[in-house]
């Protein structure tokens, strides 16, 4: 039987074959392929490409969660820098509250851990940005 990804007879590599099926299937049940294929034209630049691509679902791009999570390692004060306001206002709901999370779990060699009441603060300064 002629092997429908690499079409060898017999297939050549029946696990790479498979895998690739595999992800042929998955790409055809996201839903943001079609929109990504878009974004990746020729007449795309760069740009708006990458903010296209990363900016899925009202999401902040993962490099931005990260950033802010940088900057709120100095503490509450950093709340009052543009960067990280502007950071913080990208994030979705589930975003902001998985930063509230890891903000609680700091360890203390990397920096101090964050307060319920301080963690509010951020939440509460993330809604007056809506």
């Amino acid at each position: 039987m002629t092997c429908p990804t690499c079409g060898a007879e017999p297939c050549i590599n029946p696990s790479f074959c498979r895998t690739c099926r595999e992800a042929d299937a998955r790409h055809r049940r996201d839903p943001n392929a079609e929109r990504h294929g878009r974004l990746l034209a020729d007449s795309i630049s760069l740009d708006p490409a990458y903010w296209g691509i990363n900016k899925l679902n009202g999401r902040a791009a993962n490099s931005t969660v990260e950033a802010l999570m940088f900057s709120l390692r100095s503490g509450v004060s950093a709340l009052r820098e543009p960067g990280t306001s502007q950071r913080l206002a990208e994030l979705s709901d589930e975003q902001l509250l998985e930063i509230g999370a890891r903000l609680q779990r700091f360890k203390p060699e990397i920096a101090p851990a964050w307060t319920a009441d301080d963690v509010e603060g951020l939440m509460q300064l993330r809604e007056s940005f809506r």
